[in-house]
């Protein structure tokens, strides 16, 4: 009995080791078990640097961003924009196609013969006058519809178009033909009643009926610089028509005072 006192001493106090060191394994937090082996525990990984980043960067709130869902007011805009820079400007509408200026008014232009053509059109109807200020003349009147040109005289033949500022086609005179090109007269004035367009100024007279029943013929084209381009028809001979008076649309020929009135499409 003596022999196995020191044993069971030795074995009870193992033991009691055993039970101390589970219960201390149990009571340990998880991050501090030891681990297989015997090995030091591990320490748990820190985060990246980089998502700490990002976690601070989604956490600021600019206080001038719009709602979500929503689009950038203007002055938010402008705010961010760079100091010194203009905003974008919108495309002028005006661009997006020529205007077309409108038929009823003069043209007045040039055949490839050096001859001087002036055309005034109203409410469709159409009077030419071409002359070169020596010995060719010719009238002509028809019609202007949806920019084309049809007009005919004596022995002679005038066709062509209207597009935008600009007016061009050929004429026809017997086996002759000449192609002609004629701007707007943008000549304005105040007397309504001789205005063969919206505030145009009459570009082409003859004269009155009464000077022609007297044997006596002219014609004269009023062009945009001020000056003026005619012929007066004397005792059957063209010369060269002088300038008339302004003032009384008046001029005189071998003392014969010639009176003339402005051209009208549809008057006669």
């Amino acid at each position: 009995m003596k022999r196995l006192t020191p044993l069971l001493t030795l074995l009870s106090g193992a033991v009691t080791a055993a039970v101390l060191f589970t219960m201390s394994a149990q009571a340990s937090p998880p991050g501090t078990q030891p681990a297989a082996g015997g090995a030091p525990p591990a320490a748990a990984p820190a985060p990246p640097a980089d998502a700490e980043a990002d976690a601070d960067a989604d956490a600021e709130v600019d206080p001038d961003a719009a709602p979500p869902g929503e689009e950038p007011s203007d002055t938010d805009a402008d705010a961010r924009r760079p100091a010194g820079t203009s905003p974008p400007t919108d495309p002028d509408a005006s661009s997006a196609g020529t205007e077309v200026t409108s038929v009823e008014q003069n043209w007045i232009g040039e055949l490839e013969n050096g001859a001087t053509i002036a055309i005034t059109v109203k409410d469709g109807k159409a009077e030419a006058y071409v002359c070169d200020g020596r010995s060719m003349e010719l009238w002509l009147s028809g019609t202007v519809r949806d920019g084309k040109i049809e007009l005919t005289g004596k022995d002679a033949k005038l066709t062509g178009v209207i597009r935008g500022d600009s007016a061009s086609g050929e004429m026809i005179v017997g086996v002759r033909r000449w192609k002609f090109t004629a701007r707007p007269d943008d000549t304005s004035s105040d007397e309504a009643v001789v205005k063969s367009g919206s505030g145009t100024a009459p570009a082409i007279y003859r004269v009155t009926d009464e000077t022609r029943k007297a044997g006596y013929d002219g014609g004269w084209i009023m062009l945009p610089d001020g000056t003026q381009i005619g012929i007066v028809t004397w005792n059957g001979k063209p010369i060269p028509a002088p300038p008339l008076d302004p003032a009384f649309n008046s001029t005189v020929v071998n003392g014969v005072t010639l009176v003339a009135e402005p051209v009208v499409p549809g008057a006669r």
